[in-house]
């Protein structure tokens, strides 16, 4: 629970105003990569034959979903909020909320329909192109993740293409999907014939540069699928920062301006002022919990152990004072597989925990030592000092925002376990 009053004046709780629609993972249930992180692998790997494919089937099919009874869980954090109470355990020490959910919806997760600026349309994107249109273009096709961060500024794109049912990925759960048509929903899939029955005008993906991926269809060396899309409708993508996720929501809201939004609007200017008064908090809380040492980590048939530097959110989180556990080298640019009889090695006071496996099947995240009996042996997990790990979903201001107030809430409550 936290209890920092918002620029808005409304508490930034991590309460959803309503459930989120349940999902698996933003890969298909069959791909074998679907755990790993986009940004970690390029579009020809996805066939290699990795041993995290080769979880229980609980983990592999079954839907994300909150933990804990939503309505007592409200009812506590307001009546905690308004009596400047916090978690206690038995010993009335603060306690971390292993009930915190990163990819929690709020109101500002909806932003209404805007009437933008009329006028022509220019636009350099990540791949150096400049898209030039002689109106704004209002017929617009998009990813899953350009299609959440333009809808955070109210502009609603007629189809969207993702790696998942749209109902089902995690990137668009907060998002208002209604009227909108899918034209793919798996991995690397496009319906080229649908979407010109739409009679786009402009086509948006994130491109991430380190793999040369236009809305995850492209490679560096294989750029056929985009350069097709092109015979519809130009297309435009939106940098991935490999670096920062506070960056890559940056380019989204020049993308916004650049699409005639006025960023301005009393809705979208209370949004961004949360959002800096978050990571003003964080700096602040993680200044002062210069003790603690956070670790990234997905624990499967061995304990996955994130370098942090290879993250574009704890990326940020460094930058703002977090300190985390960085392993000695990686497997793949981004995990270190650590077997369970040496995951002891790992020190760290705060383990954020991936949602793959935390959320799934129903598990609760103070469950999963008990489906993994060694990695308890992490001082974090023992004491059970962790909290969810959303990767992927933070493609706007409003969800950034929920996340870096969780992670601060449970960085001032968490105590120093590992030795001095």
């Amino acid at each position: 629970m936290i209890c920092r009053t918002s620029h808005s004046g409304r508490h930034a709780d991590g309460m959803p105003s309503a459930l989120p629609s349940p999902s698996t993972s933003s890969r298909g249930v069959d791909d074998p990569l679907r755990h790993v992180p986009p940004s970690t692998i390029d579009y020809e790997s996805r066939h290699m034959i990795d041993s995290r494919a080769h979880t229980s089937s609980r983990f592999r099919s079954a839907p994300r979903a909150l933990t804990g009874g939503i309505a007592v869980l409200v009812l506590a954090a307001a009546a905690a909020c308004s009596s400047g109470t916090a978690d206690t355990d038995d010993a009335g020490t603060q306690v971390v909320d292993l009930n915190a959910n990163p990819a929690a919806c709020s109101e500002n997760d909806r932003v209404d329909t805007v009437d933008r600026a009329s006028g022509p349309f220019t636009y350099t994107d990540g791949r150096g192109r400049t898209i030039s249109l002689d109106s704004q273009p209002s017929r617009i096709i998009a990813d899953e993740e350009s299609a959440a961060a333009l809808m955070s500024y109210g502009i609603k794109p007629i189809a969207i293409w993702s790696t998942t049912p749209m109902g089902t990925s995690p990137i668009l759960s907060c998002s208002d999907l209604s009227g909108i048509e899918s034209v793919g929903d798996s991995w690397g899939t496009f319906d080229f014939e649908k979407a010109a029955s739409l009679d786009p005008d402009l086509v948006i993906g994130e491109f991430n540069p380190r793999f040369g991926q236009f809305g995850k269809l492209t490679t560096t060396a294989d750029s056929s699928k985009a350069d097709t899309i092109d015979q519809l409708a130009p297309t435009l993508g939106v940098t991935l920062d490999t670096t920062s996720t506070a960056k890559t929501i940056e380019n989204y809201a020049g993308l916004a301006s650049s699409l005639g939004v006025d960023l301005d609007t009393p809705q979208l200017a209370d949004i961004k002022a949360d959002y800096d008064a978050a990571v003003a908090n964080f700096e602040k809380v993680a200044s002062e919990r210069q003790d603690l040492t956070g670790v990234g980590v997905w624990p499967l048939d061995v304990a996955y152990v994130l370098d942090p530097s290879a993250d574009p959110d704890f990326s940020d989180y460094q930058r703002w004072g977090l300190k985390m556990y960085t392993p000695d080298g990686t497997d793949d640019g981004y995990w270190k597989k650590v077997s369970w009889e040496n995951v002891s090695s790992v020190d760290a006071d705060v383990a954020f925990v991936y949602h793959d496996v935390a959320n799934a099947a129903d598990v609760k995240l103070a469950d999963i030592p008990s489906r993994y009996p060694a990695f308890d042996t992490i001082a974090a997990v023992d004491k059970q000092q962790m909290v969810l790990w959303d990767y992927g979903a933070n493609k706007s201001y409003s969800r950034y925002t929920k996340t870096i107030d969780i992670y601060a809430d449970a960085l001032s409550k968490a105590q120093k376990v590992t030795p001095e």
